[in-house]
């Protein structure tokens, strides 16, 4: 009974300081993904990426509290504590589950949102912060349009001033000092469309997110079954002293 005690503790403690190892890792996780939607927020839903990441964060703050409590739990063999200790694993077990669900539900809506996002930012490049966003996304992914080059030729916005040839200076690399325009077929431009690669990146964020949900999830079932047990062996050992006591012939 002492040895299984023992190695229940010990199995707490080591839960307890994954909890907080996952702690910074979720919360790393969660900045980057607040940092890579940071780049595209006005091109897609926040709830592609932004919501799930989020609940991820709450949970990562409770992790570092529940791992806190459940060392001092353990040195001090409250039940009481265990309890709370249990209860709140409970808690991030059940958020971890809802952030895994959101993510696997928005699966299959990235495309369709990334390419209305994609298609309301030609269509309104007029606007400085789409401009901004839009040439952000084809330098950084290096990319042209939604599908092609060729969709810059349906934007009402880019048409009004340019010709039907020309798009956008984000769509060409390695330009010279002292070019001013970027054509379609120009040898430098760039072939391939950004709806494939912006939605690539954002179900990385959700298949990342889901990943790191289910590798915790499974620490926190065990750490449910050794908070069970630690609160059952410690009742035994109460009952057990209070049997030697009466068997010495002590009163109680």
């Amino acid at each position: 009974m002492g040895k299984c005690t023992t190695t229940t503790k010990i199995c707490l403690l080591v839960i307890s300081l994954v909890f907080w190892g996952a702690a910074a890792a979720l919360c790393f996780v969660s900045s980057w993904v607040y940092r890579t939607y940071h780049d595209f927020d006005h091109l897609t839903e926040a709830t592609l990426t932004l919501v799930p990441a989020s609940i991820v964060l709450a949970v990562a703050v409770f992790m570092f509290l529940i791992g806190l409590l459940g060392c001092i739990a353990v040195c001090k063999e409250s039940k009481i504590l265990l309890a709370s200790y249990f209860c709140l694993i409970m808690v991030v077990f059940l958020g971890e589950v809802v952030a895994g669900v959101l993510g696997y539900a928005y699966r299959e809506q990235v495309k369709e949102v990334v390419s209305e996002g994609l298609k309301k930012a030609i269509d309104n490049y007029n606007d400085t912060v789409m401009q901004e966003q839009m040439d952000f996304v084809q330098t950084e992914l290096k990319c042209c349009g939604i599908s092609n080059a060729s969709d810059w030729n349906d934007s009402p916005a880019w048409r009004a001033n340019h010709t039907d040839s020309v798009v956008p200076m984000s769509c060409c690399f390695d330009l010279s000092v002292n070019t001013t325009t970027c054509a379609i077929g120009s040898k430098n431009m760039y072939k391939e469309g950004c709806l494939d690669s912006l939605e690539h990146k954002f179900t990385t964020n959700l298949v990342y997110i889901a990943s790191i949900t289910i590798a915790f999830a499974i620490i926190q079932i065990l750490g449910l079954i050794s908070t069970c047990i630690l609160i059952c062996r410690t009742r035994e050992v109460k009952y057990d002293r209070l049997e030697n006591a009466q068997r010495d012939g002590l009163r109680v």
